[in-house]
């Protein structure tokens, strides 16, 4: 990899990123530019009107479009969740999705690429830094906001509000850097729009939304999808605005029951993590017809009481006493868990988060 391959595969695995995709989507991505052009931004029209590090012909763009690295890898991305929706790409074939978006006479050219692609993105978004936001509340109804440097894990803010909601929520769910719902004892849902998180956490009076929220827990995936449990019963409910009113929260679906938890997080579109009552760590996908798939990633998880994620494979869990340590999931869509890297030695904290919930806003949201 000389620096100028490198510069433009960064250049492609930043789009994803600021795209809200997570991993899985670099690497096919990469393994798309490894065959097209060798990771360079070919400018000169040397296979027909291909240019750009995809190779895209005219018909895609622009020269100017073809040319810059953000615009060629949306326009592939957009292509690819058009053939792949409701984010099957996630488990098909990398090979079998980069020739699907390509048609390349040359179809068996991908797959053998994959595993240097994966190489790439891990040593270029190990993860990539970037700025994790996670609100919590503690138990007196104040809300706080942390930030955390996705890279290194250290802890760059912490705020406490000085308001309280009013209540002692029972369930929190970030849906984006100003808007949080969450639930009261009594069962109300509740949507808290922050007013300012830069040097002081301040936010609004806790605008009811409807009342019948039992859930023991919520999270949202970052697209357009609210998921809680209740007892052991998943449910899923469609958001379909940034500030969303009582309408705007609805199309409740029963995923299962069984489900007992101590804590859920969703990783992605329709992705979740959950530790479970008896300490282990789960992965879930809930299908557009609202059936589910599940796997245990690993066991020994029992000394964390909750689990946050903001996506791109990383996961925050805090213990019992305090801490919050960090993990990196290489490919969190897999249903496997031995590429999950732990970074034992090295926490965010080894005390001092003391809230009784967190969520973490999702990447892209």
């Amino acid at each position: 990899m000389t620096p100028y391959r490198v510069s433009c595969a960064r250049a492609v695995i930043n789009a994803v990123q600021a795209r809200g995709l997570d991993e899985r989507a670099a690497v096919i991505a990469i393994t798309t530019t490894i065959v097209e052009s060798t990771i360079e931004n070919i400018s000169e029209q040397v296979d027909h009107t291909s240019l750009g590090l995809f190779q895209q012909l005219d018909s895609w763009g622009t020269a100017t479009q073809r040319l810059n690295p953000a615009w060629a890898t949306n326009a592939f991305l957009d292509v690819m969740e058009d053939f792949y929706p409701n984010g099957s790409w996630r488990t098909a074939t990398i090979g079998d999705v980069c020739q699907r978006v390509q048609r390349s006479a040359f179809p068996e050219r991908y797959q053998p690429q994959a595993a240097d692609a994966q190489r790439i993105v891990d040593e270029l978004s190990s993860p990539a830094a970037t700025t994790v936001s996670v609100y919590g509340a503690l138990s007196d109804g104040r809300l706080t906001y942390s930030t955390i440097n996705s890279q290194t894990g250290d802890r760059t803010k912490t705020l406490v509000s000085s308001d309280n909601l009013g209540f002692t929520p029972k369930a929190l769910a970030t849906l984006n850097f100003n808007t949080v719902l969450a639930t009261s004892p009594a069962g109300v849902l509740y949507r808290v729009d922050v007013i300012t998180n830069n040097n002081s956490l301040q936010f609004g009076t806790p605008v009811a939304l409807g009342s019948g929220w039992t859930h023991d827990m919520l999270t949202y995936d970052g697209h357009g999808h609210l998921y809680g449990i209740a007892g052991s019963t998943l449910m899923s409910y469609v958001v379909s605005r940034p500030k969303p009113a009582s309408t705007q929260i609805g199309q409740r679906a029963v995923i299962g029951t069984g489900f007992t938890m101590r804590t859920i997080a969703a990783t992605g579109d329709d992705w979740l993590i959950g530790i479970s009552t008896t300490g282990v760590l789960r992965s879930y996908h809930i299908a557009p017809d609202y059936t589910w798939s599940g796997t245990t990633l690993a066991d020994r998880w029992s000394s964390f009481d909750q689990i946050v994620s903001p996506g791109y494979g990383l996961y925050y869990g805090q213990t019992r006493d305090g801490a919050l340590y960090r993990y990196h999931d290489h490919n969190p869509f897999d249903f496997d868990g031995s590429d999950i890297q732990g970074f034992g030695t090295d926490p965010v904290d080894t005390s001092g988060w003391t809230q009784t919930l967190l969520s973490a806003q999702p990447f892209g949201a």
